[in-house]
């Protein structure tokens, strides 16, 4: 996400240097080299992080920073300074500063740390409430908004509606929206699969929602009951009519065209539609569902994830979607006790999943591969001015390889490094060499 930085800097050059790298970054940045403009900017409200000198024109900005966390506990505070000492370094800690960063810096350092910073200011402007508790989906992204104006707009209507979804989404939690959110709350809400007595099955419904989780696994036998109940339902008055609601993480009309489905049941169950993003079209809303997660788990007891952790939830591949970041998060508030839940413990139950994932066979695949590969190589001439055998191979790994140890590590170089066993020197160089961003 994008954050209106104040950034307080005397040293002109380097003021312009933050000033574009920042904007570069899709920031918007306030630049001043006047401390107490620094401090006025704050005070009224203006600005979602600080990112400032120490010392600007005989001033340290640490005299200022206890006004300013007072009128503003939420902000967080980036300083850079070139008074190394180990002074600076404990009062940044005195002053809660977010991140100390001593300078010479690299730009690089500077942008992940607002990136960072940023990842705070989410839970902490949308704090998690008695009201956010009540809220029955979590998320404000972009690709959210078309999903909550479609709900409102079928939730009162009579409209057969299929909601369709990879595993994990949400597509359960829709579907009682739906109901909850129109004319049938107060009627039942039936899961069934089962149409055979539709007689029975209009009495049990008695006018309100039935629900068929994955229709795509419907037998043929169950897909003739199920369209021949839809057809009776045509007949009822609308004030009166059953509404059908469906959801599956497949295609139907892949599977109408292979004849796995029927299409004149395909036509009339899917005459409005929910299509739900996958939680990588929303990483944004990570942040937040991770914390509404934990605050479940922990009941009102003062937890939290790290900014870093927070970070490495966003960048990790969610195959399973919501349901899987909450089966994460609810395995992490049993296995530690600790009041901040670090990226170290995010990083460790990650991996045992990744492990967990790979079955033998694709072990034994993965050797398979890799030998055929080998094979080919070697049996090519390569010329004395291109890479060696070798080094071609290496080269096969190496980038895929520095690259996942940036994801796990939050783009933390050093740790990445620590990571890989390797110097943090030759971790820059390997990332300018294989021009990694």
């Amino acid at each position: 996400m994008k954050y209106e930085v104040l950034l307080a800097e005397d040293d002109d050059s380097i003021r312009l240097v933050l000033n574009k790298a920042l904007s570069r970054a899709g920031h918007t940045v306030k630049a001043t080299d006047n401390p107490e403009t620094l401090k006025k900017w704050a005070l009224s409200g203006i600005g979602d992080i600080i990112l400032t000198d120490v010392m600007m024109g005989g001033l340290e900005v640490f005299d200022l920073l206890p006004d300013i966390m007072e009128a503003r506990p939420g902000v967080p505070v980036v300083v850079i300074s070139a008074n190394n000492t180990v002074n600076t370094a404990i009062k940044s800690g005195q002053h809660q500063v977010f991140e100390y960063i001593p300078k010479p810096f690299e730009l690089t350092d500077v942008v992940q740390a607002i990136a960072r910073a940023g990842q705070s200011v989410n839970p902490r402007k949308n704090r998690l409430s008695t009201q956010l508790g009540k809220l029955p989906m979590i998320g404000r992204s972009a690709a959210m908004q078309p999903i909550y104006r479609a709900i409102s707009r079928f939730a009162s209507g009579n409209l057969p509606v299929h909601i369709s979804g990879a595993v994990g989404t949400g597509k359960d939690v829709v579907a009682k929206l739906l109901h909850d959110g129109g004319p049938r709350k107060d009627k039942p809400f039936l899961r069934l699969s089962d149409f055979t007595n539709l007689s029975l099955t209009l009495q049990k419904v008695n006018g309100g929602d039935i629900y068929i989780d994955e229709i795509s696994g419907l037998s043929s036998l169950q897909q003739d009951a199920l369209l021949a109940l839809m057809t009776e339902i045509e007949q009822i008055s609308p004030d009166r009519r059953p509404r059908i609601l469906s959801a599956t993480r497949k295609d139907l009309m892949e599977l109408s065209k292979s004849g796995d489905f029927r299409d004149d049941l395909l036509f009339r169950v899917n005459v409005a539609e929910i299509r739900l993003p996958q939680l990588s079209a929303r990483s944004e809303d990570i942040f937040e569902l991770a914390e509404f997660f934990l605050a479940q788990e922990t009941r009102g007891a003062t937890r939290r994830f790290h900014t870093e952790a927070l970070d490495l939830l966003q960048r990790h591949k969610w195959a399973g979607n919501v349901r899987e970041l909450e089966n994460l998060v609810r395995r992490l508030s049993l296995l530690y006790s600790d009041d901040v839940i670090t990226a170290d413990m995010v990083g460790s139950e990650l991996s045992k999943d990744i492990i967990r994932e790979r079955p033998p066979q694709d072990e034994a695949q993965l050797e398979d591969m890799l030998g055929i590969a080998c094979r080919r190589l070697l049996a090519v001439d390569i010329d004395d001015s291109v890479n060696t055998p070798h080094q071609e191979a290496m080269s096969w790994v190496e980038k895929p390889l520095i690259i996942e140890a940036l994801r796990l590590t939050g783009g933390n170089k050093a740790k990445a490094a620590d990571l890989l066993g390797i110097h943090r020197n030759t971790l820059r160089t390997k990332l300018r060499t294989l021009n990694i961003d």
